[in-house]
């Protein structure tokens, strides 16, 4: 598995897949900003820099309208959407910079998709057998959410789902900030928790139902690894399975090229 730091900074001396990141940051966020988030690659895991140096020179960014919140990458425009000043600040539940690294995780998603000839999200699930029920990250997500919830119960006898999923909540509330859990809060919540924004944050019950959660995950375990060493440590804790599904997905991608 990838660590934080430790490892040689390939390229980054000004090899080819550096200059491609590079060339797109500073004509996308200025020089600043440019820099800021090539150190943070620099001590990225070798296989996020590797995704970078892959896909920068197909990266593309759009400008927000006016009065607009958030940032989402737009599949529809092939552009990712976000305010740099607002994303380098971080804010309650991101980071500096972690939301950028979030939302062109979902766009490496769907460009790794068009690569491999899927038309759609995540394509990483279909090499691991993706069967109509949702991607393998989703699936696991979900087994493991249910686990817990089944140790609760074990740990408290006569609690209902309800009751053992509100449990789980307050313990992992008091061992991670509101900004540590707010992956693992999406996470829990896509995969059927059955409880809107459990730790903090989320997306709302209503917009799991006609998505799979593994492409969430997906862009959530990239930004974990490459910008938030805290929330990282949360996934491994609470989804520590799913955590190596999208490490084999990592390897597996590999292979498939």
């Amino acid at each position: 598995m990838g660590g934080r730091g430790g490892s040689s900074h390939r390229n980054a001396g000004g090899g080819a897949g550096s200059q491609q990141i590079l060339s797109f940051l500073q004509g996308a966020y200025g020089a600043q900003h440019a820099n800021a988030v090539m150190a943070i690659l620099q001590n990225a895991p070798a296989h996020i820099r590797e995704l970078w140096e892959e896909y920068a020179s197909q990266f593309r960014s759009g400008q927000m309208r006016r009065g607009e919140d958030g940032a989402y990458y737009s599949p529809r425009d092939d552009r990712v959407y976000l305010r740099i000043r607002e994303v380098a600040a971080g804010d309650s539940i991101s980071t500096p910079y972690s939301v950028l690294f979030h939302e062109y995780g979902h766009m490496t998603d769907y460009l790794i998709a068009r690569k491999m000839g899927y038309g759609r999200y995540s394509a990483l699930s279909e090499i691991h057998g993706s069967n109509g029920a949702g991607g393998l990250l989703g699936r696991t997500a979900k087994d493991e959410l249910e686990g817990h919830i089944r140790r609760m119960q074990q740990k408290t006898p006569g609690l209902n789902r309800d009751q053992a999923a509100r449990a789980l909540v307050r313990e992992a509330s008091g061992k991670y900030s509101v900004r540590d859990r707010s992956d693992i809060s999406d996470m829990f919540e896509g995969a059927g928790i059955g409880i809107a924004f459990p730790l903090g944050s989320g997306h709302g019950l209503s917009y799991w139902n006609t998505r799979d959660s593994g492409k969430e995950i997906f862009a959530e375990m990239i930004s974990a690894e490459a910008a938030h060493p805290g929330s990282l440590k949360a996934i491994k804790e609470y989804f520590p399975k799913t955590y190596q599904v999208y490490q084999d997905m990592i390897k597996g991608r590999k292979k498939k090229r």
